[in-house]
């Protein structure tokens, strides 16, 4: 039997078919946390893969957030399934649900729910054969625990009540005589032997309040002196298969003495690798620290000790990409006798899945003849008043219409009469059209549409720009004083002698200025050619000086490469500002291919640094 765990960062985000994915992986049960779908956003390529059976636990707080799923094959179908740790998501009265929740009396029935409304945790129970032939039960919870966020002080409080939910149901599964697995994305590393670099905060890094969960949850059967996996002279090697039992035995004696020390679950990896180093499962994709192998171990594999003899080795798969992390994979002596049939949380039996789905017509009632016919008559009746009402309201609008036109025409009648003409020949061309009589039987959708096509857009604007002319004529006469009737007539009389008298002057100068034309008319050429240039020039030369985009970046001082802008997206007094780092990704300090120590801000609305 094997069993795996994987944090995927999205099930629906695989390059490749997730059937092909799960192949790959080789594993009879597969656990895959932060698979971001909620029960709407879930698609059939998602949940229904041939050769497994699917059981989610979906977010209720937002989409595209937490969510778990556990995958197993056909040949290790499981007997019961459940959402939750809680049992509050469950239906109690159906036969496949799990039970035994363990002790809640520290949580309010509000506090349950709220933990388990995220979409974090899904139980599988497994029929085994163990290597000696007896057949036992095997409960697999596959849990993504929260991430406590330093600026949200009610996350930290959520994550540790979360921590002593999973403690409390994986404890009564054990005492109920079942063996149990943890598997999942913790996301606490455990000792400073799975942290890349543990000493930026070692003076309280065992006082992590996730880390001392982890020191009562856990039982280590090497009983190491200190934080960084260093054995017991009296256990000094790694536990090999034929060692196994050997291993397990003096660590369960050694923890008889010390029973505070531990608590009843062993992490499989740390059995099987006690002292390996650089054994990460999560890396920083924005600083690329997976190229240098700079994380942390969050992902793991926890089994009750008297479960841990079936184990026969431990594994983290950092080949496997796609995620911001990679598989944990056990491999187990026992095999899994599978179910008949499929628990009742199975993908396959959603409604949308099932192939059960409600055709269109059942939406639709059935109804009698009878009713058929009344329904259509009252159906017309409806239909004729509306389309009566539609034409009451279509002649008030044309009424209105014409009113409004009537008064147009009469404020541009008094601006002159060449505009009055072109106003009433358009009105008259639109009466004629809004008059026009409909051919018989034609439908009141039909006028609507066509009522929409009578006049053109450049006939208002053309109307607009006529009364605008008019408008500002009437404003600039209205300026000019008017005292005396008889001095407007002298002043016209004066205007018509001034212009026959131009008119004349015109007439003589015709002759001369047909002369000059030719000479005139090249000199306006090479004068507006320059004139054109120059304001061109002009404007390229400003743009380039606006648009000339960023200084180049500077070297780093460790590699001379040039460096990467970045962005302080962390509210505070340097939000939103903008800093040089060297561009390689991110690793230990002794590392030469790493980052290097560069920093360099940059001014603001300056262009040097």
């Amino acid at each position: 039997m094997r069993i795996l765990t994987w944090n995927i960062n999205g099930v629906r985000a695989t390059k490749a078919p997730l059937k092909q994915v799960l192949d790959s992986l080789d594993a009879d049960i597969v656990c895959l946390q932060e698979t971001k779908v909620t029960r709407d956003q879930l698609d059939e390529a998602s949940a229904i893969v041939e050769g497994y059976s699917s059981y989610f636990s979906f977010s209720r707080v937002r989409s595209g957030y937490s969510g778990v799923a556990t995958y197993c094959k056909d040949g290790a179908m499981p007997m019961k399934a459940e959402e939750g740790l809680t049992g509050l998501l469950t239906n109690q009265k159906e036969a496949d649900i799990i039970g035994y929740y363990g002790d809640q009396t520290m949580f309010t029935e509000e506090e349950l729910r709220s933990l388990d409304k995220e979409g974090r945790a899904v139980i599988t129970q497994h029929a085994i054969c163990d290597t000696n032939g007896k057949e036992r039960l095997l409960a697999v919870i596959n849990v993504y625990c929260p991430r406590a966020d330093p600026e949200k002080e009610e996350r930290k409080d959520f994550k540790l009540r979360f921590y002593r939910l999973l403690q409390a149901r994986a404890q009564a599964l054990v005492q109920a005589g079942s063996h149990v697995i943890v598997l999942g994305d913790v996301n606490t590393s455990h000792r400073p032997i799975d942290h890349c670099d543990p000493d930026d905060d070692i003076e309280y890094f065992s006082e992590n309040p996730g880390r001392k969960w982890l020191d009562q949850f856990l039982f280590d059967p090497h009983q190491t002196e200190d934080s960084g996996g260093t054995l017991n002279p009296n256990n000094q090697s790694d536990a090999s298969s034929g060692q196994l039992d050997t291993s397990l035995n003096s660590g369960i004696q050694n923890a008889s003495e010390k029973e505070p020390t531990g608590g009843h679950f062993v992490d499989a990896f740390r059995f099987f690798h006690p002292t390996q180093r650089s054994a990460f499962t999560c890396w920083s994709t924005v600083t690329g620290a997976r190229q240098t192998n700079y994380g942390t171990r969050i992902d793991y594999i926890f089994a009750n000790r008297d479960f841990l003899n079936q184990f026969q080795d431990c594994t983290i798969m950092p080949e496997v990409e796609g995620s911001d992390h990679c598989p944990v994979r056990g491999e187990l002596a026992c095999t899994v006798v599978p179910a008949v049939k499929c628990p009742a949380l199975c993908s396959k039996y959603m409604p949308e899945f099932a192939g059960k789905q409600q055709k269109l017509s059942v939406f639709f009632t059935r109804v009698k003849k009878g009713e058929v016919g009344e329904e259509k008559s009252s159906q017309d009746s409806v239909s004729t008043s509306q389309s009566s009402y539609d034409g009451h309201s279509e002649s008030e609008t044309c009424s209105q219409q014409s009113s409004s036109q009537l008064w147009e025409s009469n404020s541009i009648k008094s601006e002159g009469s060449s505009v009055m003409s072109t106003t009433k020949q358009s009105q008259s061309r639109t009466s004629m059209k809004r008059t026009a009589s409909d051919p018989a039987g034609r439908n009141v959708k039909k006028q609507k549409t066509d009522q929409g096509k009578q006049g053109t857009l450049l006939s208002f604007f053309g109307k607009k720009t006529k009364v605008e002319t008019g408008d500002r004529r009437k404003a600039n006469m209205s300026d000019i004083p008017k005292e005396n009737p008889e001095a407007d007539v002298k002043e016209d009389a004066v205007h018509d002698n001034a212009i026959s008298n131009q008119s004349v002057n015109s007439s003589n100068t015709t002759v001369d200025s047909d002369d000059s034309k030719a000479k005139g008319s090249k000199d306006a050429e090479n004068g507006k050619s320059t004139a054109e240039t120059k304001p061109k020039q002009n404007q390229a030369a400003f743009w380039k000086t606006v648009l000339k985009g960023p200084p180049p970046p500077p070297p780093c001082k460790g590699h001379k490469e040039p460096c990467v802008l970045r962005t302080v997206k962390k509210q505070g007094p340097n939000f939103g500002k903008q800093f040089y780092v060297c561009a390689r990704p991110q690793g230990h300090a002794s590392n030469p291919e790493a980052r290097c120590d560069h920093f360099q801000w940059v001014s603001r609305g300056k262009d040097k640094l």
